[in-house]
């Protein structure tokens, strides 16, 4: 287990919603440059671990259906990035990488006590969780990236001809003057025809999507420090984890979205494509929010994915680790000494007179 600094209290990860809370515990951990990191947990103690990694921008909430259905029989953790949610606001982001937060997400685990866990990303989520293989692949069970990238995902934003170029001009503006950014934020995510305009442009599905489920992402991001989310997706776009898709030997479910706007499903079949051991689960009609837009059918596949290839997956670790090393082979016995060579008697030098 890695040990980290950990300050757990009693703090709310999540804006206040109208269900009740699943979780039954939360705190906060310390991320390297001593940002807190606010986290919330439920579930049976000593059940396999089930750990989900938000999108940018993005706090817990979109993890509830899951969290919701998994709690009974799993240990839950969600989380928030630095400046995410009810995480602290970093000093710095300008040099932050995918490493770094991946590097959080190993204190989170620590500070609740997880040393192994199934590993869940939405949007750039997938990034985060691909990262943390890189660095602990021994710590990880399985992977499910819904509905994101592995790597650089400005190139395929909307239209690879102009999301790298839209990416550069944001990424100015948003850092040089955020204040303005931000309180055009505020002014326009929380009036009502921004949901209209999601539904309109295909962000979200018009008909499978519920406001409901939307209004804490609009309130969120409308209470977003602009240049913690453009150094995330700075990060997130310097990211690459193409180079190890062939290496990831744990049992793998990539998720993509028909109409996802944000990750082609193209990308996610290369995805699948490209890993060892990697299963994909296309979700009809579905948007980037389908997390949000069709639960249940993803909460199927989660739970068949995690019964017919988690748990073996899980039981043939165990077992390497638990069988006993094998029996040295007994060293071969020495060849016994050969007898001293015998020296002839003396006999007359050559040449002497007999």
């Amino acid at each position: 287990m890695h040990q980290r600094q950990t300050d757990v209290c009693c703090r709310a990860v999540d804006f206040p919603k109208k269900r009740a809370p699943w979780w039954t515990a939360s705190g906060t951990t310390l991320a390297a440059d001593g940002t807190p990191l606010a986290f919330a947990r439920g579930g049976p103690p000593g059940a396999r671990a089930i750990v989900c990694c938000n999108g940018v921008g993005v706090s817990t909430f979109f993890w509830d259906y899951i969290a919701e259905r998994f709690s009974k029989t799993h240990r839950v953790v969600v989380w928030d990035y630095r400046g995410h949610g009810a995480s602290g606001v970093p000093a710095h982001t300008d040099t932050l990488t995918m490493t770094d937060v991946a590097d959080d997400l190993a204190r989170v685990m620590d500070a609740n006590q997880i040393e192994e866990a199934v590993l869940i990303g939405h949007s750039m989520g997938c990034q985060v969780i691909l990262e943390f293989y890189r660095l602990f692949p021994d710590r990880v069970l399985g992977l499910v990236p819904i509905l994101g990238s592995f790597g650089r995902p400005a190139n395929t934003f909307l239209d690879p001809r102009v999301g790298p170029t839209a990416f550069k001009v944001a990424y100015e503006v948003g850092t040089r003057i955020p204040d303005l950014i931000n309180l055009g934020m505020r002014l326009t995510l929380r009036k009502p025809f921004m949901w209209q305009a999601a539904r309109l442009t295909g962000l979200v599905h018009p008909d499978l999507a519920r406001k409901e489920d939307m209004d804490p992402y609009m309130e969120h991001l409308a209470r977003m420090n602009p240049r913690v989310f453009m150094d995330f997706v700075r990060a997130a776009q310097a990211h690459d984890a193409g180079p190890i898709l062939g290496d990831i030997r744990c049992p793998a479910l990539v998720v993509a979205g028909e109409r996802d706007l944000f990750t082609p499903r193209h990308l996610s079949v290369e995805m699948a494509g490209r890993m060892q051991n990697a299963q994909l689960l296309e979700i009809p009609r579905g948007s980037h929010a389908a997390l949000i837009e069709q639960p249940e059918l993803i909460n199927l596949r989660l739970e068949k994915f995690i019964t017919e290839s988690v748990a073996p997956y899980e039981a043939a670790r165990a077992a390497a680790v638990e069988a006993p090393a094998p029996a040295e082979a007994p060293a071969p016995a020495e060849a016994p000494e050969a007898p001293p060579p015998v020296e002839a008697p003396a006999g007359p030098e050559a040449g002497a007179p007999a």
